[in-house]
């Protein structure tokens, strides 16, 4: 893999930011991002592998990674799902991937969006966790190449970033991105 600009723009630009703000001493202190996970639920009928094995190849072509199917742990009559039905898929990228996933989704997913009006700062939750929702995945590039393959899903993405810090560094943090 290349180098992720994302990540060397972290440590040049971001990291001694942030030490000068918050007057952190140790450069370990200064928050950074940890994990990205990926989920995918499905809207369809809960039951058989019909669901979730879309969900897991969108993943697959949009993380990179293979994704590891979710079941229902609840059961639910209002949507007609018992434990154990299998509802989506997942992915939690570290290291170089999820600085490379990260830099697709600023750089070419977002900006994409149709009225989109920013990020909201108001979706951390309280552990330092940000989670940020996209409806469509036709917004990466790779899912738009497989439309005709996947033109009859009905799915839903919500990535959430996690950050190893209180929600007021992380909020700085993202203030900076």
């Amino acid at each position: 893999m290349s180098r992720c600009r994302l990540k060397e723009w972290y440590n040049i630009v971001v990291r001694p930011d942030l030490m000068a703000k918050m007057q952190y001493k140790n450069t370990h202190a200064v928050p950074k991002l940890s994990a990205l996970s990926v989920q995918v639920t499905t809207k369809q009928a809960s039951y058989g592998l019909d669901n979730a094995v879309p969900a897991a190849f969108i993943l697959d072509l949009v993380a990179g990674q293979t994704a590891a199917l979710t079941r229902v742990k609840r059961a639910n009559a209002m949507y007609k799902v018992r434990p154990g039905h299998l509802e989506g898929a997942k992915v939690t990228l570290h290291g170089e991937q999820m600085y490379h996933f990260l830099d697709r989704v600023v750089t070419q997913v977002l900006p994409r969006i149709t009225d989109f009006n920013g990020l909201n700062p108001k979706s951390f939750d309280g552990n330092g966790n940000y989670a940020l929702a996209i409806k469509d995945f036709s917004y990466f590039l790779e899912v738009e190449a497989q439309h005709s393959n996947l033109q009859h899903l009905n799915l839903q993405n919500s990535p959430d970033i996690n950050v190893h810090r209180s929600e007021e560094h992380t909020s700085e943090l993202q203030s900076l991105t």
